[in-house]
């Protein structure tokens, strides 16, 4: 069972639409272990589900910073 991590979005660079949620979810999902990316521009919420053996929240923040996002967590259930 993957674990799950939200992230919310608090920087000046948003997401704007469903154009930018694509975008996170292509980015993420090349990361090894990355199963899921929920992306919501409407909330600034990116869920991401993830194999914890093969990833960490460091390599997910690392890339979604690369993307230009702000992001703090808000952890999430295993």
């Amino acid at each position: 069972m993957p674990d799950n991590i939200q992230f919310t979005v608090i920087g000046e660079e948003k997401l704007h639409c469903e154009g930018c949620e694509q975008r996170v979810g292509r980015a993420l999902k090349r990361l090894d272990g990355v199963r899921e990316v929920e992306a919501d521009h409407t909330s600034q919420k990116i869920e991401v589900a993830y194999d914890s053996a093969e990833l960490g929240e460091k390599e997910i923040r690392e890339r979604l910073d690369l993307l230009g996002y702000e992001v703090e967590s808000g952890g999430g259930a295993a």
